[in-house]
């Protein structure tokens, strides 16, 4: 597969595009991009994985989704709906979505007619919102715009039986996985303090333990993990005899200097300062 390519698309438009107007090699979306097709169909892949969109269906790409068309027919017509990553974060913060990373991982969705109304009068608003309305007010809008976008694909999930189905069966794959993380943490904080080491004790990659962790409890794997390992440090300097030296050497760290740097770093003192403390 040849280089992915970078597409920066500095305002908020929407389009009217056909096959002639899509780009025909790999590219990094720098943006979010709502695809509701009008007519014919294009086959598509996203992140390695291959779509068809077809007449009706409305597909999402978003900001870092790798992206490539594969192939199509003439007659595809589709309306987009283009933002620029600086309002994606905004969107998420509004959302306050708990299962968009599900949502992302199932970009394209066929919409009934009522459905299908919704996503269609939003982007109309947005159209005409853009001619009467200063840059700031039409952010707003916008954003208030796409967020109900994303929850009305929440609600066709939570009332389409199959959908629904899939979504708890994903939450529970994750909340699963963060319990084992937890478990393998307080059996093996001493061994490693690096996010890798748990992600290939688990057998998934760093990316996706930290999604997880992001997801369950708003704190990063690395954060996690600090955060144990400190509280764990604490115990062993508050309670045990042990030296700096052997607790730099049981813990895993390189030097007692490093470790020292390290103690300093979480709590705002070193182990020394910490034994001395009133």
């Amino acid at each position: 597969m040849e280089e992915s390519k970078t597409i920066n698309v500095n305002n908020i438009s929407i389009l009217e595009l056909g096959m002639e107007a899509l780009y025909k090699k790999p590219y990094k979306s720098n943006n979010l991009a709502l695809v509701l097709c009008k007519s014919g169909e294009i086959d598509i892949e996203i992140n390695y994985v291959n779509y068809t969109l077809k007449k009706d269906g409305f597909l999402s790409i978003h900001p870092y989704d790798i992206v490539m068309l594969k192939g199509g027919n003439e007659s595809f017509k589709a309306q987009v709906l283009i933002l620029p990553d600086t309002l994606f974060t905004p969107i998420i913060a509004e959302l306050k979505m708990k299962h968009y990373d599900y949502v992302k991982k199932n970009p394209l969705i066929y919409f009934n007619y009522e459905y299908l109304k919704i996503i269609e009068t939003a982007f109309n608003y947005i159209q005409m919102s853009s001619k009467l309305l200063d840059k700031e007010r039409f952010d707003q809008v916008v954003i208030k715009q796409v967020a109900s976008l994303f929850y009305v694909q929440q609600q066709f999930y939570a009332s389409n039986s199959k959908y629904d189905i899939e979504l708890h069966e994903y939450v529970s794959r994750k909340k699963e996985l963060f319990r084992l993380f937890i478990k393998t943490l307080v059996e093996s904080h001493s061994v490693s303090r690096e996010v890798l080491f748990y992600a290939n004790e688990l057998g998934v990659s760093s990316g996706y333990l930290n999604e997880v962790c992001n997801d369950i409890s708003q704190h990063t794997a690395k954060e996690i993990i600090d955060s144990a390992v400190s509280a764990r440090l604490k115990y062993e300097l508050s309670y045990t005899s042990k030296s700096i030296q052997e607790l730099a050497d049981e813990y895993n760290f390189p030097s007692q200097s490093y470790f020292s740097r390290y103690y300093k770093r979480m709590t705002g003192m070193t182990p020394t300062e910490f034994r001395k403390r009133d």
